[in-house]
């Protein structure tokens, strides 16, 4: 018995039960984690963005897609931390069937087994259910990828057309995607190393390898020159259309006169605004800190996903008659990121492993099927040791993802002994205190947060109106993020005096609560982490302002 004899037909019917699977396991209790500060960061500004009509590129905080749909759904069906972070949990859900665009390259066993790994790894399950763009970059670039080899393998023009949104929208959720087709590009050389190397062990001279690639590619530009051009015009289109400035672009298209100024805003602006940020700007830190952090984080989570790459790349190379190009160029995408990310990033994260797992995958399917093939091998021959080995191998992979993903995406989604969460996710539960404030919001008619001390108070309220806002501002996040979506009226103070009277809620870091508890007689106090750890903070709120609204 052998995984290779799995039918084609049945290929679609495994990913569709997969990705319903994923779908259920990214949308459920998806509201229950309290925003991270990034996520209210984005999600404020959204708001923001919905609210006035403005917005333009700022990659800061990353591309356009975010901002352009989470608009559009907050105005449609409303906002709240689960619909934020819909539109991740749907296009990671909806991973596994992308295994599909790959089956002219993998078995049909392979096939399932990608869009297993896609549905259940805990990286990509913990942050496909977070309101961030990496698993978007990655799923659509993972598209793109599909689309460009299908029309390799076919040639049928669609596949190229496809594959221009994937791109697209992958550039226009994170700017990873120009690293992505540098790797892809560098991917490609050493998959024409692998053929020189076989050239010169069978005695071809280097010549006689590279003359026919170079005539085929040739040919293939000038047989399709068309279709690329029209594919060129495509990308174009799309990326003026993600990325031109608000409301300019709804005013270009009602005067024509304007789209020239849309156009090189949306292009040459964006571009610029793009390389000052993250190429030019640079950023200081830690590369073994940060690629140390990393393994870290990969040897508690996500250890037999690499074990299963690391193997199935292996394997793919070392035996029959040669290396499968998409098993060795997958694999050389995946190392890569994984190793070039803690050079080019800002901050050491858990999500930066996303962008390398998502390629990793198809190497660790191609390891997880040969592995199967000896359990069933030995099954066929009554191999009792040889079962039993790979049943025990098996049920132990089984087991650390099953309890990591739960444990890490269910259990414990915000505590700080979770390996995937990131600093600026708050410990502890804030729920019943925001929907307090949300009620005090409702129902007061003057200020209803006051903000004390130097870490949160800003001389204006106003200097949040537009991006950026300064740092003391940004301290508040995640609070601002529901503060904004309840209409709190906020104020800031930096002496007991300078309150307000009788605020209904007051909120200050902890080292303050003395000064304040004596001047808010009868106020309750609640102590949060308003990250993982380090910044403790008390929120007073008087309890007669949730029963006698104040006017």
């Amino acid at each position: 018995m052998n995984l290779r004899r799995v039918d084609r037909r049945h290929v679609l019917a495994a990913l569709a039960v997969l990705t319903a699977f994923g779908l259920l396991a990214r949308f459920a209790v998806l509201g229950g984690r309290v925003f991270h500060w990034d996520e209210a960061r984005v999600g404020y500004w959204t708001l923001r963005y919905l609210e006035t009509g403005v917005w333009e590129y700022r990659p800061i905080v990353h591309g356009p897609v975010l901002f352009h749909v989470n608009a559009f759904l907050f105005e449609t069906v409303g906002t709240s931390d689960a619909i934020a972070r819909s539109v991740v949990a749907l296009v990671g859900g909806l991973l596994p069937l992308s295994a599909y665009l790959f089956r002219s390259r993998l078995s049909n066993s392979e096939v399932i087994l990608f869009g297993l790994i896609l549905a259940v790894e805990p990286v990509l399950l913990y942050y496909g259910r977070f309101m961030r763009n990496d698993v978007l970059a990655a799923g659509f670039a993972l598209v793109a990828l599909g689309f460009l080899l299908r029309f390799i393998d076919t040639r049928h023009e669609w596949n190229l057309y496809a594959a221009v949104p994937g791109l697209v929208l992958a550039l226009g959720t994170k700017e990873i995607a120009l690293v992505y087709v540098g790797v892809w590009l560098g991917a490609l050389l050493l998959l024409l190393d692998h053929r020189l190397f076989v050239a010169r062990e069978e005695g071809t001279t280097w010549l006689a390898v590279t003359e026919p690639l170079a005539k085929r590619l040739i040919r293939g530009l000038k047989g399709y020159r068309w279709p690329i051009t029209f594919a060129l015009a495509e990308f174009l289109l799309l990326v003026v259309l993600l990325f031109a400035p608000r409301p300019e672009l709804y005013q270009a298209l009602a005067a024509p006169g304007k789209l020239p100024g849309v156009v090189h805003a949306a292009t040459v602006e964006s571009a610029r605004a793009l390389f000052g940020q993250w190429i030019a700007g640079g950023h200081e830190h830690s590369y073994v800190a940060f690629l140390g952090e990393a393994l870290l984080t990969t040897a508690t989570v996500s250890l037999p996903l690499v074990f299963f790459a690391v193997f199935g790349f292996l394997a793919d190379r070392y035996t029959g008659d040669r290396p499968r190009d998409l098993v060795s160029f997958a694999f050389y995408i995946g190392i890569t990121i994984y190793l070039l990310y803690p050079a080019i990033t800002d901050i050491s994260a858990p999500w930066s492993l996303v962008h390398a797992f998502v390629p990793l995958a198809i190497p660790a399917a191609v390891g997880l099927r040969i592995f199967l093939d000896w359990g069933l091998d030995a099954w066929d021959t009554e191999d009792w040791i040889g079962i039993a080995l790979v049943a025990i191998v098996l049920l132990s992979v089984v087991g650390q993802v099953g309890f990591t993903a739960y444990d890490t995406s269910y259990r414990a989604p915000q505590d700080d002994d979770n390996p995937l969460v990131q600093y600026g996710q708050p410990a502890g539960d804030l729920r019943p205190t925001l929907m307090d404030i949300d009620a005090v919001a409702q129902s007061n008619t003057g200020t209803d947060v006051v903000f004390y001390g130097d870490h949160f108070a800003v001389t204006d309220e106003s200097v949040a109106d537009q991006y950026p806002a300064n740092s003391n501002w940004l301290n508040r996040l995640p609070l601002a993020w529901y503060l904004e979506r309840s209409g709190a009226t906020t104020a800031s103070a930096t002496s007991p005096n300078g309150l307000p009277e009788n605020p209904p809620v007051v909120i200050a870091r902890v080292e303050h609560y003395g000064e304040l508890a004596d001047h808010l007689e009868g106020y309750d106090s609640r102590t949060y982490e308003l990250t993982s750890h380090g910044t403790e903070t008390v929120v007073f709120l008087d309890p007669s302002a949730l029963d006698n609204p104040r006017t």
